[in-house]
């Protein structure tokens, strides 16, 4: 036998003993890995605490909150882009950022910004254009003098805001959106809202937004959520107080808790076509992908994905993490977090609390 039919017999016996043993001996995904988000783009460590990540839902790039470098008690906004590792503060002239949000490809940031009466603002990386969100005709007979960011859709296109004052439920009271190609602001919620309006989100395409609803009452807190699609209502929950966390891209479905009289959280899944609802797991969500099929979950011992309908659960975060609900891009395979554990990635010397994200795959 030459050493020519050698060579071919032993490549074909290697081919077929891969094809024997299947795809993952072929292919093995790579394992999960953590990276520090919350450092300068030359990798050093930032000095101060950081917190609140979310991330674009093309997975390319992230947004978190940073204490003051020097001692103070403002708060700055930097953007990461993750392919690159620049750090960019987000915008240069604002300090007192809360609760950021990015469109699906990060070029539009929508976040609130203020200290005592903080105003909705939406932020354009491509144009450097700032613009706050503040209804033309506010309602009649109010005295709103506060406002928050809400959602942003996917395209980039539209933002959902609140009015409120500073008084009691009153924080967050009624529900806007602005089309930022018109430039015209919609009033989504009744006026004013039963309770206060704790969280919204769109569907991909902008059509649908949904929005949770918390009222005190006699009887403790009750909460609903409504969705709202084309001029169109419908609720949304369990017989207990729900809360959302997650439209799906396409709008048929919502992730939301709910809060039984024991005051055990489990999280549902409800279809919004037909009403079903199923139960996903008996402890509390925290962010999903676009679909809803992967959940990311909080318990005692961390954050942990849940796959559906697999039911496969495993941990993305150690103990005393936590995460946003758009701390996951559309696909799943990105997760946003913040920690003050110092031995998930090497050199971690700053003795804060940092921002990190996880690959799955």
């Amino acid at each position: 036998m030459t050493a020519h039919v050698r060579a071919v017999l032993g490549a074909a016996s290697a081919a077929a003993l891969l094809l024997a043993l299947g795809p993952a001996a072929v292919a093995a995904p790579p394992p999960p890995r953590v990276e520090r988000i919350s450092t300068a783009t030359d990798g050093s460590e930032l000095t101060a605490a950081s917190g609140g990540g979310v991330i674009s839902g093309d997975g390319r790039y992230a947004v978190f909150s940073s204490a003051d470098p020097e001692g103070g008690f403002d708060t700055r906004l930097y953007l990461k882009d993750l392919r690159t590792g620049r750090l960019t503060q987000v915008p240069e002239d604002l300090l007192h950022t809360t609760g950021p949000m990015l469109s699906g490809d990060g070029r539009r940031l929508a976040y609130s910004n203020g200290n005592r009466y903080p105003k909705p603002y939406v932020y354009d990386r491509v144009t450097g254009r700032t613009e706050v969100l503040w209804p033309e005709e506010p309602p009649q007979d109010t005295s709103y003098e506060l406002g928050t960011a809400a959602a942003i859709s996917a395209d980039g296109r539209h933002v959902a805001y609140t009015l409120g004052n500073r008084h009691g439920d009153d924080y967050a009271r009624v529900l806007y959106v602005r089309d930022l190609d018109t430039g015209t602001d919609r009033q989504i919620s009744p006026l004013p809202a039963e309770g206060m309006i704790l969280n919204a989100w769109f569907s991909a395409d902008g059509r649908t937004v949904a929005y949770s609803v918390a009222a005190r009452t006699d009887h403790g807190t009750e909460g609903r959520i409504h969705v709202v699609r084309d001029g169109h209502e419908s609720a949304v929950g369990s017989g207990f107080p729900a809360t959302l966390v997650r439209l799906s891209d396409d709008g048929r479905s919502a992730l939301f808790n709910a809060t039984a009289a024991d005051w055990t959280t489990t999280a549902y899944v409800q279809d919004l076509r037909t009403g079903r609802v199923r139960q996903v797991a008996g402890t509390e969500a925290v962010a999903a992908d676009g679909t809803l099929r992967h959940v990311l979950l909080s318990g005692e011992g961390g954050l942990d994905l849940l796959t559906l309908p697999s039911g496969r659960r495993h941990q993305v975060a150690p103990a005393g993490a936590t995460a946003s609900p758009r701390a996951m891009d559309r696909r799943g395979h990105a997760v946003v977090f913040s920690s003050p554990a110092a031995d998930l990635v090497p050199h971690d010397t700053n003795g804060v609390p940092d921002v990190f994200v996880r690959r799955l795959n």
